[in-house]
């Protein structure tokens, strides 16, 4: 008797790549050219920023991308954004907008790995794509009206 054992299904391999790499580019540029371009702080703090909203987009797709297929209810969904209201009151202080930028990374990185089986490369590239225009259209208007 043989049994054969299948280590990897190499349609899920390469739709998780796919995706992967498109999730690690968003948070990337979101963060990158965006976030570090327009906001004038300590460059310490900038790039802790840096380095949380990068990890914490990783962490937020692939989390939700391996558990896509395990059935979840809406109190475990509930739990998580309680742990990170919890999370926000019990840490420093952290401005409206950093704390923004990590809300759109979370939820670009949701988005990402919970579509797979919904929407096509192109329609996510489109949606994440509209989140980064919309994040500069603000940021130009901020810079603009903050300059007059």
């Amino acid at each position: 008797m043989k049994v054969d054992l299948i280590f990897a299904n190499n349609q899920d391999i390469s739709e998780l790549m796919t995706i992967l790499l498109l999730n690690i580019f968003v948070v990337f540029f979101i963060s990158k050219f965006i976030y570090l371009k327009f906001n004038n702080k300590s460059k310490k703090s900038l790039n802790e920023f840096f380095f949380t909203y990068n990890s914490a987009g990783l962490i937020t797709f692939l989390l939700c991308f391996l558990l896509s297929n395990v059935k979840l209810d809406l109190g475990f969904a509930l739990g998580l954004f309680a742990i990170f209201a919890i999370l926000r009151f019990r840490t420093e202080t952290i401005k409206v907008k950093e704390m923004t930028y990590f809300f759109v990374v979370i939820g670009v990185s949701a988005i990402n790995a919970l579509s797979n089986n919904n929407a096509s490369i192109v329609e996510l590239v489109i949606a994440n794509g509209s989140i980064i225009l919309l994040l500069l259209i603000l940021e130009f208007t901020i810079r603009r009206s903050s300059s007059e």
